[in-house]
């Protein structure tokens, strides 16, 4: 018995190259409804223009009798008047109660809290390549030992504000504004 070649005894593609499709005949019936439809435009442009001069002509225009003008009475100008409120106004003074703010205390901004110390004191690097000098308190909670990294204390919040956007401006987010206490 003879061995077969499988590998070599491919079939071959012997695919004939697809035709060009057969070119469509020139659309005459559409090519004359264009033509009709830019004719009956024009066509009718000038209609309504031929209109327009015959409807002119038929108007007729009205005798038009300039009228005689009228001089009007100008009033003498008024007399200076004196105002009594103006010098009102600049004698007149006004109290206003103000009230103190209380001063609400010291702020601290909290940025994060870690189970780890390390991960504490990458963030405190962090905060200082920013510029700001940040501590890390170790805090016994009740679900175990948190490290919470504070900046601060601010004395106005203002300050406190201006701080986190800058820390903000420089990936660090989530920092809250608290009281000292």
């Amino acid at each position: 018995m003879k061995n077969k070649d499988f590998v070599g005894s491919k079939k071959r593609n012997t695919r004939a190259k697809p035709e060009a499709p057969a070119r469509r005949p020139f659309p005459v019936v559409k090519f004359l409804v264009v033509i009709l439809l830019v004719a009956g435009f024009v066509f009718g442009l000038n209609y309504i223009q031929g209109d327009s001069e015959a409807f002119k002509q038929e108007q007729e225009q009205p005798q038009v009798t300039p009228k005689k003008k009228t001089q009007k009475h100008i009033p003498p100008p008024p007399e200076d008047e004196e105002w009594e409120f103006i010098e009102e106004l600049e004698n007149k003074s006004v109290q206003v109660e103000t009230e103190e703010l209380e001063d609400k205390g010291p702020f601290k901004m909290q940025c994060a809290s870690f189970r780890s110390e390390e991960d504490a004191e990458q963030l405190k690097a962090k905060i200082a390549f920013t510029g700001f000098e940040s501590q890390v308190h170790k805090t016994q909670g009740t679900s175990g030992v948190w490290y919470k990294v504070v900046l601060g204390p601010f004395d106005r919040k203002r300050d406190a504000e201006k701080t986190r956007h800058i820390l903000k401006r420089n990936d660090i987010r989530g920092c809250q504004i608290w009281l000292w206490r």
